[in-house]
């Protein structure tokens, strides 16, 4: 029987509101850059969002040092019902996915696979330029470092109680200041014993360094929060993020964009401007995954202006230094050095049309690793590019492409210099007889 117009009408909104609403699943997806024996690894993240909203921003929701995505839940479903898309992104090794985890090494990268996932198979559910991350302990770690190793990805990054040296600092690292004997047990396997372990060792620390990689991120809105009393992952790792990156300022201001919110029992900020001290109010974040009220203590500092889309997108500067813990990604291009969790460098980059030029300095006691360099040519699409090494002439291709060089090592420099189209030059040469000249000058490819 066909039924009336208005009726079916009708019966499709019940239908669609029956089924819209909070949705928490299990996500599979693939590294890029990891295989096993079956190939690429298999990743799991829980997603946790409203099917009836488009277009939300997206917020991954990082563990802590040992545990699963599991316990953030209830973290990743506030920021849900706050009206984020949120990803607890499990990493490597965890909840089921393949691999080994390494404790900031290439594990950071299951972040960035998990996210582009995500954009890929939820479409216009997610707002794909507005990507927040947020992290706890170990989680807060991993923030720290994606804000370093992808610092145009984020819009906002906010980590509480956050681990930004493993141990290669032997005062102030993590393994001799704040890890417990079963943390330090873990970080053995994953790195090496920083106290015995020799040189390797030690650059394997440096290439998860991320408070020395703080300096690449001017752009992103960074919050770490952290109590003055903290013992497990003591304030030196918030404060030598921010301190380190002020240290390599080119301007004043520049590293405006982080802020250490040092928190204390008892104090409060007034946000709603009514005079008293609220319970979601208090600037306190013990070392456990933080209470509703905690958590909103400390999102209020930036939330809204994120969900109304009032803060930028970061845009990378077209000439800069970056500090490569391992490896660096960002839009225009990406640089490994070696296999992306034994070594550290200095990246020297100039970008333009005309020219893209990189030069490399490696921090690593082991100064033979070489590193593979990955650029974007779109902008050089139409020309030939000559690619020059210590100013010798090594390739040449079309641009357009996703360029690729491997082998970049210890003070070399490379350019991708964009050969100039042909011209023409006409010469009027009058006298003697010899009337109009015409020269066509083709310069050779």
């Amino acid at each position: 029987m066909r039924l009336p117009i208005t009726i079916f009408l009708v019966m499709t909104c019940l239908v669609a509101t029956t089924l819209a609403g909070n949705v928490q699943s299990t996500f599979t997806y693939q590294s890029t850059v990891s295989s096993d024996v079956n190939g690429a690894l298999d990743l799991k993240a829980e997603l946790n969002y409203d099917d009836s909203h488009n277009n939300a921003p997206i917020a991954v929701v990082m563990h802590g040092f040992a545990s699963d995505a599991v316990h953030v839940r209830a973290n990743a479903q506030r920021l849900r019902d706050a009206g984020f898309f949120a990803i607890s992104v499990a990493m490597r090794g965890r909840d089921d996915s393949d691999g080994t985890r390494d404790s900031g090494g290439l594990e950071t990268y299951d972040i960035y696979d998990a996210v582009e996932a995500v954009k890929a198979n939820y479409g216009s559910r997610v707002d794909a330029s507005n990507i927040h991350i947020t992290g706890y302990s170990g989680g807060g770690g991993n923030t720290m470092s994606a804000l370093t190793k992808f610092p145009d990805y984020f819009r906002v990054g906010s980590a509480y109680f956050g681990i930004s040296d493993y141990g290669y600092d032997g005062a102030n690292g993590w393994y001799n200041n704040g890890a417990s004997s079963g943390n330090q047990v873990s970080l053995n396997t994953d790195i090496g014993n920083p106290n015995t372990g020799g040189d390797s060792v030690t650059d394997r620390y440096h290439a998860r360094a991320s408070n020395l990689a703080s300096k690449n991120n001017p752009y992103s809105e960074i919050r770490l929060f952290v109590n003055d009393n903290e013992i497990t992952c003591p304030k030196i790792n918030s404060t030598s993020y921010r301190d380190n990156a002020v240290a390599a300022e080119s301007f004043v201001g520049e590293f405006d964009n982080i802020t250490v919110h040092i928190g204390r029992s008892g104090t409060y900020e007034d946000f709603d401007g009514d005079g008293q001290n609220d319970a979601d109010e208090e600037q306190c974040w013990p070392h456990h995954y933080p209470t509703a009220d905690e958590q909103h203590a400390a999102e209020t500092w930036y939330l809204d202006r994120l969900l109304a889309g009032q803060i930028a997108q970061p845009v990378l500067n077209s000439n800069d230094e970056l500090f490569v813990a391992g490896f660096v990604k960002t839009k225009p291009f990406e640089f490994w050095l070696d296999d992306g969790q034994n070594a550290a460098g200095e990246l020297n980059y100039s970008l333009s049309a005309d020219s893209k030029t990189f030069e490399l300095e490696v921090l690593s006691i082991d100064t033979a690793v070489t590193g593979k360099l990955s650029v974007d040519t779109a902008d050089m699409a139409g020309r030939q590019v000559n690619v020059l090494l210590n100013d010798t002439l090594v390739d040449t291709f079309a641009g357009g492409e996703v360029y690729e060089y491997t082998g970049l090592g210890h003070m070399d420099k490379l350019e991708l210099a964009g050969v100039p189209e042909p011209s023409t030059l006409t010469l009027l040469v009058v006298g003697g007889g010899v009337g109009l000249l015409l020269l066509r000058l083709i310069r050779k490819k």
